[in-house]
């Protein structure tokens, strides 16, 4: 499903976040105040403005709530991020993830609306960028070696059980626990359960291959 973001911002870490959202054929506006850096990644996404997003009338014209989300990557200019999180959230904006430094910038930006933080490098970007544009994934993160995530149930899966979809044999995925709307998560003992579009399940396995799976 196509989704539509704004990168605000081409830190480093903006910069991967919106081509590789670009590259996954989703809808991608980049914003910044530096001519050189839009230039630069003008033919890569779909968009690509010069502008002051510390300006109130800039913000407006952005039409901030047609994103689904919108990525602050301001983290040299701590005061320009403080200003434009602001206005994003006053002119409505749903889903805003904001760059922080360090700790304590990371507090302030959550205290101001931000809905995520972090604090990231080239491979947080890449696995953001992957995780926003799959609405099935809430989350994602490496465990020795593997990447452990939880999903939700596609609508492809409902009503088949563990054994029929065979994880494991067809994407080397092992399914740790479930959750049914409403219940705590269980360890999942037995093949033979069925899953239901809405529930969400842990699983294990390389990150190429849970991606694969859950593409929706």
């Amino acid at each position: 499903m196509k989704k539509n973001f704004a990168i605000i911002g081409l830190s480093i870490f903006g910069t991967t976040v919106a081509t590789e959202l670009r590259e996954a054929g989703h809808n991608v506006v980049v914003v910044d105040i530096n001519h050189e850096k839009i230039n630069n990644i003008r033919d890569k996404v779909t968009d690509a403005i010069i502008a002051d997003v510390t300006d109130q009338d800039v913000i407006r014209e952005l039409d901030v709530k047609k994103f689904d989300t919108i990525v602050l990557c301001i983290g040299d200019n701590f005061e320009a991020a403080i200003f434009a999180l602001a206005l994003l959230k006053q002119e409505g904006a749903e889903m805003v993830i904001a760059q922080a430094k360090t700790a304590l910038q990371k507090q302030i930006l959550f205290k101001l609306g931000a809905d995520e933080v972090v604090q990231p490098d080239r491979d947080m970007a890449e696995r953001l960028s992957k995780r926003i544009s799959m609405s099935n994934i809430s989350d994602m993160f490496d465990f020795k070696g593997s990447t452990i995530a939880d999903l939700k149930v596609k609508e492809e899966f409902d009503g088949k059980s563990l054994r029929q979809l065979d994880l494991r044999r067809h994407f080397n995925i092992t399914v740790l626990l479930i959750r049914k709307p409403g219940k705590d998560p269980e360890p999942v003992w037995d093949p033979d359960m069925i899953l239901r579009h809405g529930d969400e399940i842990t699983v294990i396995g390389k990150e190429d291959d849970i991606l694969r799976a859950f593409k929706e």
